[in-house]
């Protein structure tokens, strides 16, 4: 160990693993010309001395910055509060874990917050950026064009627009809206009612797109509410369908959370689920097999598309060209209908 309170410099990881200072430049640049037997001395010299890489001397040393920044444009909270982002983010942070790119979350949701990021990036800030909510602030995406560095959706937006530009990761939400307006066709229900998420938010329109294939004119704008995500705006849009005493023997929920709020506003009223009235949710979240009666769910594959988007984003800062990749949705069948 070096002497308290000074720090550890590369001249003496070289000395205590007995190799020459260009030699641990080598390992810390991960140069193919470090031998296996040169690399595991160094690494024990580095975790003897203490030593830290100063990233900006190795950024200028390897001509990148190493760090990834993960944009999120819906307000802050949202991050801390919805499920979805949560998985989605421990995917691409468990990818990057083992490599030299450090995950950066970038807040943009209002317009000066995305003026900010925009000259951050310019700066060289970061190497590439995973668009956490690609459907917000839609002028980014046009600036992110400009600045050229490689970029992951994680997302789909309508008609494409980026194909060949960017990167996309997705499940496919038509596909698997169907799958769950299929289970209640299956169980006999006629009288469906769907409580979405925003209606501005592109992952309504497609669940909503995808309800209607299977279910046509049943499913109607008269059979449709928009409100949040959460349980809470569920529990009230369902109270508020209850008073206007629209008749119903099942529903279809926008996420998780919704259909949870549902659940709670129909016991409230009387209704037993799923004798009375069938519910099916969206996402597959913990808080669906936990509830009771257990939650008919459609399954994304959250965690596994973060970490897809992490290995399209390191693919692209090595020069791979952009790619779509489209993630499968199952659905998983409990108690709730």
């Amino acid at each position: 160990m070096t002497s308290p309170g000074k720090r550890a410099t590369i001249a003496d990881v070289a000395r205590a693993a007995g190799v020459a200072p260009s030699t641990v430049s080598r390992v810390l640049n991960n140069s193919p010309k470090s031998s296996r037997k040169a690399r595991d001395r160094v690494m024990r010299a580095i975790k003897e001395t203490g030593f830290v890489v100063n990233r900006q001397g190795r950024a200028l040393a390897v001509g990148r910055s190493e760090a990834i920044a993960l944009l999120f444009t819906d307000p802050l909270e949202e991050l801390f509060t919805d499920p979805t982002y949560a998985r989605l983010c421990h995917g691409i942070v468990s990818r990057l874990a083992d490599g030299p790119n450090l995950p950066m979350i970038l807040e943009a949701a209002t317009r000066a917050e995305r003026e900010r990021v925009v000259e951050h990036m310019g700066r060289g800030a970061v190497d590439a950026v995973i668009v956490i909510t690609p459907y917000e602030g839609g002028e980014l995406l046009a600036r992110l064009r400009e600045l050229g560095l490689p970029v992951v959706l994680c997302g789909q937006l309508e008609g494409d627009p980026y194909r060949g530009v960017f990167s996309s990761v997705y499940s496919d939400d038509v596909d698997g809206a169907a799958l769950a307006a299929q289970a209640l066709v299956d169980a006999g229900r006629r009288e469906v009612i769907c409580v979405m998420g925003p209606a501005g938010n592109p992952a309504s329109a497609d669940r909503l797109r995808g309800y209607r294939r299977v279910l046509g004119e049943r499913m109607g704008a008269d059979r449709v509410v928009h409100t949040g995500w959460d349980q809470l705006n569920g529990h009230r849009a369902m109270r508020e369908l209850l008073e206007a005493g629209i008749r119903f023997d099942a529903v279809l929920a926008g996420s998780d959370r919704i259909a949870i709020g549902a659940i709670e506003a129909l016991r409230e009223a009387g209704r037993d689920v799923p004798g009375d009235v069938s519910v099916i949710g969206f996402d597959d979240h913990a808080l669906a097999a936990q509830c009771s009666p257990g939650l008919t769910t459609v399954h994304q594959p959250l965690r596994e598309e973060g970490a897809r988007a992490a290995e399209l984003v390191l693919a692209m800062i090595d020069g791979a060209p952009p790619e779509t990749v489209v993630m499968e949705m199952r659905l998983v069948e409990r108690a709730s209908v």
